[in-house]
């Protein structure tokens, strides 16, 4: 009488007990990179649109000029120029608060001779070269200043951000595949009479495999089922905290219908990973056995 395969096989193998919570851990760090990647991308992105559209116009203070006279005048300028949808001086108030981390609070910061800020919004499209050479022929010495240095870092720290992602998951799936397989070797290995009583009946080395991934389909699937829940309660943790009270160096975190897309891949791929390794490794033991 035949013996029944699958059956004798998930019995025997003792050695993946726990390969289930091995692919959970790997599920969830992995799902925490991509999302944590995700996050800093979409704040950064947001932060360069953010300053994209916003400039700032410096007014050196000169002597014996009513300095109120030159904003006033600088107002009306910026507010005149097609490249311009809105623009406002920075108080007294607001500039003290500003150098109040380097100089301290101090009634000497107003006898400095500080230059009059104003910030402008553009419009979209906006011509930025026109409304820098109206305002160096208008007022010699002003400077607009467009962030370009605060841009180019966000756009650095997207990229690193995109990069590392992706190296952390690269990094946890090379550790998931090595567990994999050395549990695979382990079970197969403690199978060799097993193996080689099937092989006696007929069975052929594809024959053997399936039955392997078969076993390590289904210890992939519950990790996975594991590995999920963590992951929910941290993007719903995380959500629920950031919009309640969102970080003034992230704002509120919003994720997309991709990003959970995204995030899914780790589970669906940790189940192809698991079934295909261990098929692999089998097929390539009993090959060296044979």
């Amino acid at each position: 009488m035949l013996i029944p395969h699958s059956k004798i096989l998930p019995r025997a193998m003792l050695g993946s007990r726990l390969l289930p919570l091995v692919i959970a851990v790997n599920v969830y760090l992995a799902s925490l990179a991509i999302l944590g990647g995700l996050a800093l991308i979409g704040a950064t992105g947001q932060w360069a649109r953010e300053l994209d559209q916003l400039v700032t116009v410096q007014v050196p203070a000169e002597s014996g000029v009513s300095s109120e006279a030159v904003i006033k005048s600088v107002l009306g300028v910026l507010r005149d120029h097609p490249a311009v949808a809105q623009a406002r001086a920075i108080e007294e108030p607001e500039m003290e608060a500003l150098l109040a981390p380097w100089l301290g609070k101090s009634a000497a910061i107003r006898e400095l001779p500080l230059p009059q800020l104003v910030d402008v919004e553009l419009r979209p499209g906006g011509d930025l070269d026109s409304l820098r050479k109206r305002l160096e022929a208008e007022f010699p010495g002003a400077e607009l200043d467009d962030h370009r240095q605060w841009r180019d870092q966000m756009h650095a720290i997207a990229r690193s951000a995109r990069w590392i992602s992706l190296s952390l998951v690269f990094m946890i799936s090379l550790a998931a595949v090595a567990v994999i397989i050395f549990a695979t070797q382990a079970s197969l290995e403690s199978q060799n009479e097993l193996v080689a009583l099937m092989h006696l009946i007929g069975a052929h080395n594809s024959f053997v495999a399936s039955e392997f991934q078969k076993y390590f389909l289904g210890i992939g699937v519950m990790g996975v089922l594991i590995g999920i829940v963590p992951v929910a309660i941290t993007i719903a943790a995380i959500v629920h905290l950031t919009s309640n009270d969102p970080a003034p160096w992230t704002g509120r975190i919003t994720l997309e219908t991709m990003d959970y897309i995204l995030a899914a891949l780790p589970p669906v791929a940790a189940v192809l990973i698991t079934m295909f390794t261990a098929r692999v490794t089998v097929l390539r033991t009993l090959s060296v056995m044979d």
